[in-house]
Formats: C-alpha cells, sequence, structure tokens
C-alpha cells in the first residue's frame, strides 16, 4: 500500500454531474424506503441513511426537499 498525495483543492471537492445525481437518485430511493417500508429495522436504517445523505447534499449546497416530517411510526 502506498501513500499518495490527496488534492485537497477547491476543485477536487466537487462533485460531478454523475455522482450528484447518484446521490439526488440515492436520496429519493432510501427516502421512499424511509416513509413506505413496512419492515421496521429496514425503515430504521434508511431513515439514518437519509439522514447522511442529508448531511452530504448540504454540505455541497444542492438544493433537494427533505420531507422526514412526513414519516409516521
Amino acid at each position: 500500500m502506498t501513500n499518495e498525495p490527496v488534492d485537497h483543492s477547491p476543485a477536487a471537492a466537487r462533485l460531478s454531474p454523475e455522482e450528484e445525481g447518484q446521490l439526488r437518485d440515492c436520496y429519493r430511493v432510501l427516502h421512499g424506503l424511509a416513509a413506505d417500508c413496512r419492515v421496521p429495522s429496514v425503515r430504521a436504517a434508511a431513515r439514518a441513511a437519509v439522514a447522511e445523505l442529508h448531511a452530504a447534499l448540504d454540505g455541497q449546497a444542492l438544493d433537494f426537499e427533505f420531507y422526514s416530517h412526513r414519516w409516521t411510526g
């Protein structure tokens, strides 16, 4: 294993359009599971994952909707 230098410049810290699309797709799918999955452990895990993705999207200043208040149970 080698220690390769990591580029921490502002340009390297930006998401590609493909990465942004993947994050949005994941968010949409996980949000659906978090709201509607009938298996409690899966619903809870999806909600935790939505919170993590929320932080990632928010950290990249991306526009998205976060409707956790609609979740029941």
